[in-house]
């Protein structure tokens, strides 16, 4: 019915549990996941840095450099999000004044627009390039 009777049929030689002691267990009682979750796992820690050592302490090396990389990763991604969202709302602040944005962008010359690059695309094969 469970692992213990599992065990004594001699279907499994051994088990181990998962995790060892509760997150959420009374201050006393500090272990090694009620910590990474309080250093790592709470929302309120979002804005810290991840504690690598900790990690790779409680899931293993593997696991410790993949989250490493991944931290090291989404910094290195941090200012190209924010070039992009300047960029972003330069161009939705401007496409009023851009002709080629308005052009694309205008419902009335939607059909014009896919005219002028079919033409271009007929143009382009007919003459070899």
């Amino acid at each position: 019915v469970g692992i213990n009777s599992l065990i004594a049929n001699n279907i499994y030689e051994a088990a181990y549990p998962l995790h060892d002691g509760e997150y959420n267990s009374p201050e006393d009682d500090m272990n090694d996941r009620k910590l990474l979750y309080q250093e790592w796992a709470c929302y309120g820690v979002f804005y810290k840095f991840q504690p690598i050592d900790l990690i790779r302490k409680y899931f293993g090396e593997k696991i410790g450099l993949y989250f490493a990389w991944l931290g090291l990763y989404t910094s290195f991604l941090i200012p190209s999000s924010v070039i992009g969202v300047i960029v972003f709302l330069y161009g939705c602040a401007t496409i009023e004044e851009d002709i080629p944005s308005r052009e694309m962008c205008d419902q009335q010359n939607a059909f014009i627009m896919f005219w002028i690059s079919t033409r271009k695309f007929q143009f382009n094969s007919e003459h070899g390039h």
